[in-house]
């Protein structure tokens, strides 16, 4: 992920008047862009490929997570079992 700088920081108005320069900057430098509204963050544009990255990794820790709570409530099998329902489930 980018680190921002001032000039990945618009207000609304600045970055309406210049929209479609801005986009096509942000294509080249891969670096995201927070839109200000009355001098508070209210948006940040990211980079399709930077946002696809984000929710994967979302969803990768967010199994990662549920996979450690099942754990923790011991909801586990061994490894012979693991074994024996993919041999049956396969056939392998």
């Amino acid at each position: 992920m980018a680190i921002l700088s001032a000039a990945n920081i618009l207000s609304l108005a600045a970055f309406k008047a210049r929209a479609s320069e801005i986009i096509n900057g942000m294509k080249v430098d891969n670096r995201p862009i927070v839109i200000t509204q009355n001098g508070n963050a209210a948006a940040v544009l990211l980079p399709p490929e930077e946002y696809d990255a984000l929710v994967e990794r979302a969803a990768f820790i967010s199994s990662v997570e549920a996979g450690l709570a099942d754990a923790a409530a011991g909801r586990t099998i061994s490894h012979e079992d693991l074994a024996a329902e993919a041999k049956a489930r396969y056939k392998a």
